[in-house]
């Protein structure tokens, strides 16, 4: 007969919050928050600082249990799932300052139903793939900040969770370190496994994420798959780039947005205008360079809806 963790396995992943709320004392931190993430996709959370992001996390993780509703991993809930499922990296750091490298990842293998045997091998075959193999024996507390990021992250993922859950997972990491990073995460979401992940960079969360969830003061003010998001908050706004776009001033039938010597955003004043013979007649005007939507960036979005949603 099949154990609980095989079913698990098999099962086309889903992680599903219902609803859930969380108070400490008589501050509401999350309140009746609900969202879906399924295997396969990067899921961001994100919100500003005291949002209720970290609150959340800690309840998917069952660090903290949720006051108000449910968390669901395959329909079964949080509560009698075993933490070998799901790992953790924490925005903080939580490794032993004094112990080595190898000892530490090890341990935390261990913790996570590997043995001994397996979690060397795996800790050995990340920390050569990211740069650290010839540390093992170091402390931690002799690393730089940029390669305790690292140990900690391995430290997460070494057990290959159904669930991973990475709080500010690039903090510290050079550009070099992001791109292996990247490519290990990119793989793990090969395997149809929930990815989540929690960050201020607004310019890796838009490279990374399939779906966003953007919550402020404890609640949900935008969830959707990336591409619809951008979609909603599309200006219709376009760009002309050329040796020289002054003239564009003399085009009676568009609105400027911004501009400089060479470049000009601007949105029609009638939405139906035959782009193509508007790109022909600029075109006997300069040297076309670049003609473009303008795609909202989810850095943009991020801060014009939470000023929003902060005024209302």
């Amino acid at each position: 007969m099949a154990s609980k963790t095989e079913t698990l396995r098999k099962l086309p992943n889903i992680l599903e919050v219902r609803s859930a709320g969380k108070s400490f004392s008589d501050k509401i931190v999350v309140h009746d928050l609900s969202f879906k993430v399924k295997g396969g996709e990067t899921f961001g959370l994100l919100g500003p600082n005291g949002a209720g992001k970290t609150t959340m996390m800690r309840m998917i993780m069952n660090i903290l249990k949720p006051d108000e509703g449910e968390i669901l991993f395959n329909n079964e809930s949080r509560d009698t799932l075993k933490s070998m499922h799901f790992g953790y990296l924490p925005e903080e750091r939580g490794l032993y300052p004094r112990a080595k490298v190898l000892d530490v990842l090890v341990y935390f293998g261990t913790l996570n139903n590997l043995n001994r045997r397996k979690a060397e091998v795996e800790a050995i075959r990340y920390l050569d793939r990211l740069g650290l193999v010839e540390y093992t024996d170091a402390r931690i507390n002799q690393l730089s900040k940029g390669m305790q990021q690292k140990v900690q992250f391995i430290a997460a993922f070494l057990h290959d969770p159904d669930v991973l859950i990475l709080d500010e997972p690039f903090a510290g990491l050079d550009p070099i370190n992001q791109v292996v990073l990247r490519d290990i995460l990119a793989e793990y979401k090969q395997s149809k496994k929930i990815l989540i992940i929690s960050t201020h960079q607004m310019e890796m969360a838009e490279k990374l994420c399939d779906h966003i969830c953007l919550i402020n003061n404890g609640n949900v003010v935008l969830d959707g798959n990336i591409r619809d998001v951008k979609q909603k908050f599309r200006e219709n706004a376009y760009v002309v780039e050329g040796d020289d776009v002054s003239f564009m001033h003399d085009q009676q039938d568009i609105e400027i947005l911004e501009e400089n010597k060479n470049a000009c955003k601007f949105r029609f004043k009638d939405p139906k205008t035959d782009i193509s013979e508007f790109i022909a007649k600029i075109n006997k005007k300069t040297r076309l360079r670049r003609f473009e939507v303008v795609e909202p960036s989810l850095h943009d979005i991020f801060i014009k809806h939470i000023q929003q949603q902060n005024r209302s």
